[in-house]
C-alpha cells in the first residue's frame, strides 16, 4: 500500500496490508512485476490485481475509509523469490510490465 494513500491518522496495521510504500503509485502497478531491495538482495512481486479496501476500513480507520480509499486500496501480489525485507529504506523497481516508476 501507499503511505500517500493512508487517511490521517493511520497506519498500516489499520489496513490489513503487509507491506508499506512512500513515493510509489503502486496501484497502478496492476500486471507488473517489481521488486523491493532491503539491503540483502531483491524479492520479487507479481502484481495481481488491485485490493479492494472492505467494511473493516470503516471500523479501524473511521466512518468513510472504505469510500475514500476507493481506487487506491492497494493491490493483491505474488511473492516470486524468496527474500528478506525489513523495516526502512528500499529500493522499489519494476521488473517487467506496468510503466509505474521507479
Amino acid at each position: 500500500m501507499a503511505s500517500e494513500s493512508l487517511p490521517a491518522g493511520a497506519d498500516l496495521r489499520h489496513t490489513r496490508r503487509n507491506i508499506l510504500l512512500r513515493g510509489v503509485d503502486i496501484d497502478s502497478c496492476a500486471g507488473a512485476t517489481f521488486s523491493l531491495d532491503c539491503g540483502a538482495g531483491p524479492v520479487e512481486f507479481a502484481v495481481k490485481r488491485a485490493a479492494r479496501p472492505c467494511a473493516w476500513m470503516d471500523v479501524t480507520i473511521g466512518p468513510g475509509a472504505q469510500r475514500d480509499l476507493h481506487g487506491r486500496g492497494s493491490v493483491r501480489c505474488t511473492p516470486l523469490s524468496d527474500g528478506v525485507l525489513t523495516l526502512g529504506p528500499a529500493t522499489f523497481r519494476v521488473v517487467a510490465g506496468s510503466d509505474a516508476g521507479s
